[in-house]
C-alpha cells in the first residue's frame, strides 16, 4: 500500500515537474494536467518503481509516431500530439511484457 501511494504521488509529481519547467522555460503550456493525473493512477496501480519505464516507453512510442511525420515535414515541433494514448499503451506493454522486470528497485 505504501508503494502503492508513493507511486501516485510521483507519478503526478514527474508530470507536473515537466509541465511546470516547459512552462517557465518556454512560456507556454506544453501539457495539460490530464497526462499527470494519468501517471498518478499507474502509479497507485503499479507503485513507484513502474513509473520510469512508463514515462521512457510513452516517450519513445511518441517519438517513433511523430518522427515520420516530422521528416516528411507534414507537422512541424509546434504541432500538438497527445501523450494520453501513448502513456496508456506504454502501461500495456509494461503490465504484459516489463512487469517482471525490476530494473529501477530503489
Amino acid at each position: 500500500m505504501q508503494e502503492s501511494l508513493i507511486g501516485g504521488l510521483l507519478g503526478y509529481m514527474m508530470i507536473w515537474l515537466i509541465i511546470y519547467a516547459y512552462k517557465k522555460i518556454k512560456n507556454i503550456e506544453g501539457m495539460g494536467l490530464g497526462d499527470a493525473k494519468l501517471m498518478a493512477a499507474f502509479g497507485f496501480l503499479f507503485g513507484y518503481t513502474a513509473l520510469p519505464i512508463i514515462l521512457f516507453l510513452a516517450a519513445c512510442l511518441g517519438l517513433i509516431f511523430a518522427l515520420p511525420a516530422l521528416i516528411r515535414k507534414t507537422k512541424s515541433l509546434k504541432s500538438e500530439l497527445p501523450f494520453g494514448p501513448f502513456l496508456i499503451l506504454a502501461t500495456l506493454l509494461y503490465a504484459f511484457y516489463f512487469k517482471n522486470l525490476n530494473i529501477f528497485i530503489l
